[in-house]
């Protein structure tokens, strides 16, 4: 895993930043919608015994991987990458036991360079890089469209994602080694 501080420092420049904007009156309708990030966001950390619904790896081993489901009774399954988590996601019946979507209520992956649980819903993944996860090749999660492009740049990324983008064909051909599903 990368730990970049000056990353670290930009992207808490960033969220103060974003903070004193939103109390500021909105000056213009045209905002750039580019330049959102993903904010960090906490949820249970996963124990030693937690294991990934997916693939049964116990994520605590992984923490700069983890991607965590939070569920409103309070239960959280974690997993030991992004590409694990989406699998889950998009077959609930197979490996949720019985949960559904509705019953979400926080959706965490961990950013790679700052290493902190962030909103999966407004992360930008990447797929086909030169970075490998505990499971392979696996979708690269980013709090912005910077954090992202330099990824793409430093560690030869194939295509970026938003979250509605990843689809289940994408994600097994991950498991094959094949970026263009």
């Amino acid at each position: 895993m990368c730990n970049h501080p000056e990353i670290g420092s930009r992207r808490k420049f960033l969220q103060l930043a974003a903070g004193t904007v939103l109390a500021l009156p909105v000056m213009s309708a045209q905002a750039d919608t580019t330049k959102t990030v993903a904010p960090i966001i906490d949820l249970p950390k996963p124990g030693p015994t937690d294991a990934c619904p997916v693939c049964g790896m116990f994520p605590a081993k992984y923490p700069d991987w983890v991607a965590t489901v939070l569920f409103e009774d309070g239960h959280a399954d974690h997993f030991d990458g992004a590409k694990d988590f989406f699998k889950y996601l998009l077959d609930m019946d197979k490996f949720a036991s019985g949960r559904k979507k509705e019953q979400i209520t926080g959706l965490g992956v961990t950013d790679y360079y700052a290493t902190e649980l962030i909103d999966a819903k407004q992360a930008i993944y990447v797929i086909g890089s030169d970075v490998l996860g505990p499971m392979g090749h696996d979708l690269i999660p980013h709090p912005d469209r910077y954090d992202a492009d330099a990824f793409m740049k430093d560690h030869k990324g194939y295509k970026l994602l938003r979250f509605d983008q990843i689809t289940k064909s994408m994600l097994f051909g991950l498991d094959d080694g094949k970026f263009d599903q």
